[in-house]
């Protein structure tokens, strides 16, 4: 390809993900952004994974109204039976760090840097953060590197700080005296919040005006799947996001859902890597049928706290409190929680002026 050539193509970036659905999950929705912003993009999957996407989601249909955008598929190192799930989650871990990587690196030398005809090498790295690996990759080959966190700025800032919350002897929290509802002292940005990984009701400003003072470059662009949604509708496009999962969607509730009055069902998620016994299982089923509520599964958002039990009482007396006696402030905070979020991924809002920063910061690499 001659320089000419080259020059005319646009940015290519790499995207990397830890193989578990709620992060394919958000790094898709990132690529759909990249797609729209007229870069190639290149997925780095697992084998297992692809053939679950290709089975179970709406991600072919999406990516395929976008030319620049290739799946390359890569081994996780388990075996098609193994449920990458439950009580063996973790085996994924050792195995892409055994596996996956070594055969990254590989394809990455051998393909120089998925260079062709009609794409340049790669000239962004843009890597899940929990893929430690890619900062020393990156600086060998001297390619730009993005870490993208999937998860809050809070829980990375718990982390971050985590030698300092045992040094202060904030965790661990058992013992005479220690209380779940203790708050956060000692740590910057988390003043007056609960114990690390407590619902928060604000868009995370301060933590992550102190992550800045270690980490200058950021880009706060979430909520991704609202931020995604919103560049569609810019372009008159469905204004609907790719359904990502990995397993098949149990649609057999949508109809008694759409007979049941507004705002009048509790939707329980345990997430997808989430491990819980039959007995805690069973005390959380006595809790929402003896609420009284319907229900369709879990969700604990906006100060809900049931002190980490999986008590039937105080799940039933957690779901009245939210349906019954608190219901309507419980609403309003949903509300405004909802138009601070619409706010931020508007043209004037301060997710959507980020993405754009990073867009131009990706086309400056090219320079």
């Amino acid at each position: 390809m001659s320089s000419k050539q080259a020059k005319d193509l646009p940015p290519p970036v790499l995207i990397l993900s830890f193989p578990v659905q709620g992060h394919l999950n958000s790094m898709l929705n990132l690529a759909q952004l990249f797609c729209l912003s007229g870069f190639h993009v290149t997925f780095i999957v697992s084998d297992f994974n692809h053939r679950r996407l290709l089975r179970h989601s709406t991600v072919p249909a999406t990516f395929s109204r976008y030319p620049r955008f290739q799946f390359r598929t890569l081994s996780d190192g388990l075996p098609d039976d193994h449920p990458r799930a439950g009580e063996r989650v973790m085996d994924i871990t050792s195995s892409v760090t055994e596996v996956t990587v070594p055969l990254f690196k590989k394809m990455m030398l051998l393909e120089n840097f998925l260079a062709s005809d009609a794409r340049r090498p790669v000239t962004c790295f843009l890597a899940d953060g929990l893929m430690s690996f890619a900062a020393e990759f990156a600086e060998e080959n001297r390619i730009p590197l993005i870490y993208f966190r999937t998860a809050t700025a809070s829980y990375f800032w718990a982390l971050f700080r985590f030698p300092h919350l045992l040094q202060d002897q904030q965790i661990p929290f058992q013992g005479e005296g220690k209380s779940m509802d203790g708050l956060v002292e000692n740590i910057p940005g988390m003043e007056g919040h609960k114990r690390p990984y407590s619902t928060r009701e604000d868009l995370e400003g301060p933590i992550v005006a102190q992550i800045q003072k270690h980490v200058p470059r950021i880009f706060s662009i979430g909520p991704i799947h609202e931020q995604t949604k919103t560049r569609l509708a810019e372009r008159n496009e469905e204004a609907s996001i790719s359904t990502a999962s990995l397993w098949a969607e149990d649609q057999s509730c949508v109809h008694w859902l759409d007979a049941q009055p507004p705002k009048s069902v509790v939707y329980v998620s345990f997430g997808s890597i989430t491990l819980v016994t039959r007995e805690q299982a069973l005390e959380f089923w006595h809790g929402l049928v003896n609420s009284s509520q319907r229900f369709v599964s879990e969700v604990w958002k906006i100060g809900l706290d049931i002190k980490d039990t999986c008590d039937r009482s105080i799940i039933e007396k957690a779901i009245r409190d939210l349906m019954e006696v608190r219901k309507e402030e419980f609403l309003e905070r949903a509300q405004n929680m909802a138009k601070l979020v619409k706010e931020s991924v508007s043209k004037e809002g301060s997710s959507y002026k980020n993405l754009d920063n990073l867009i131009q910061y990706i086309k400056s690499l090219l320079l």
